[in-house]
């Protein structure tokens, strides 16, 4: 019996693929790829909404606030004050803590905890004592329609005869007088709605005028801006 040699499958498959040409593979290039492109976009994106926030948080100032209630007349001293970073669109009101607390200060108003404190609302002991507080009854319309606390205005008042009618021209009644309380209370002067009760700090040789120029004609509150007082 003759037995013929055979050749195994697995070695000619193996020899015939040995033999074929490699197939060649198409390399895209990366950078064009709308995936990665994406992906950096993104990423330049953050990056500037963090910019943009840091930016944000470092733009602030460190002004004072109180730490307790402080009453008209009380003096003011750093132990009472604490240190806040704030970002407010006007900070000339404000005292920062870049500005000194002298010694014998004191308040010319009250202050609640926490509120920050204002240039206006504090002056020398020999100042502040001969300070009084004036609230008077001010039309809607004779009035700054933002007025508030710590702000100063110029007090003007046109006498009226028994008629109503003016009896002589606007006269000056106090000059940069600083706003104590803005009490918008319909009902705190007869029930008017027209009335607004405006609380102002008066020297105390000033408050038999004020109070006799009120009794006897209308008042008009006159804005001062802030530098101009």
């Amino acid at each position: 019996m003759t037995l013929t040699p055979t050749t195994s499958m697995n070695g000619a498959n193996a020899t015939e693929t040995r033999g074929s040409p490699a197939g060649t593979r198409i390399h895209r290039e990366r950078w064009r790829d709308p995936r990665l492109l994406v992906g950096i976009a993104l990423v330049v994106v953050s990056l500037f909404g963090v910019l943009a926030l840091v930016n944000v948080s470092d733009d602030t100032v460190s002004v004072w606030a109180v730490n307790d209630d402080i009453v008209a007349g009380g003096h003011v001293t750093e132990s009472q004050l604490a240190a806040v970073s704030v970002h407010l669109p006007d900070l000339a009101p404000y005292l920062k803590t870049s500005d000194a607390i002298t010694p014998g200060l004191v308040a010319t108003r009250d202050f609640a905890s926490g509120e920050l404190l204002t240039r206006a609302g504090v002056a020398p002991s020999t100042e502040a004592g001969r300070q009084r507080i004036v609230t008077l009854p001010v039309l809607r319309n004779q009035m700054p329609a933002d007025l508030q606390v710590g702000d100063r205005v110029d007090v003007y008042v046109v006498e009226r005869g028994a008629d109503g009618e003016p009896s002589a021209a606007p006269r000056l009644v106090l000059r940069s007088a600083m706003v104590t309380g803005v009490d918008d209370d319909s009902g705190a002067f007869g029930g008017s709605s027209l009335d607004v009760g405006v609380a102002l700090s008066v020297d105390s040789a000033q408050v038999a005028d004020v109070v006799s120029a009120q009794a006897h004609g209308t008042v008009t509150l006159v804005d001062v801006p802030v530098g101009n007082g």
